[in-house]
């Protein structure tokens, strides 16, 4: 399996990077939605794991670009929010097609259920 993890919060990426490897997933980061959008193309991921709020692309907009890309592509959105809205930001990710999403902060195994859901 191939994930494409997407987050501007480096320290955070390269934890879930390192997790997800560790468990037998081939992974690529991106710190940012453009650079995300770019790699999707080469790295042709099973599942994009995105972030909401980023400088850039932000999740919101970057699912939307994945769906006009590739309508199959599986998506799991992940927010803390900012300034308490990670709720809202979750909804509308719902709401526009997200396969699944995840309120930050999360256990590492609720991330391995999402996967395994979608």
């Amino acid at each position: 399996m191939k994930i494409l993890i997407v987050d501007d919060n480096k320290k955070f990426l390269n934890m879930l990077s390192e997790f997800l490897t560790e468990n037998n997933i081939v992974v690529e980061v991106s710190d940012n939605g453009g650079e995300a959008l770019k790699k999707f193309t080469d790295f042709i991921p099973d599942i994009v794991v995105t972030d909401i709020v980023m400088p850039d692309i932000d999740g919101i907009e970057l699912l939307l670009q994945l769906r006009k890309t590739n309508p199959d592509v599986k998506v799991i959105v992940m927010s803390g929010g900012n300034r308490g809205h990670a709720d809202a930001y979750l909804h509308m990710a719902d709401k526009l097609g997200a396969n699944a999403v995840l309120s930050k902060p999360f256990e590492l195994e609720e991330l391995m259920q999402a996967i395994k859901k979608v």
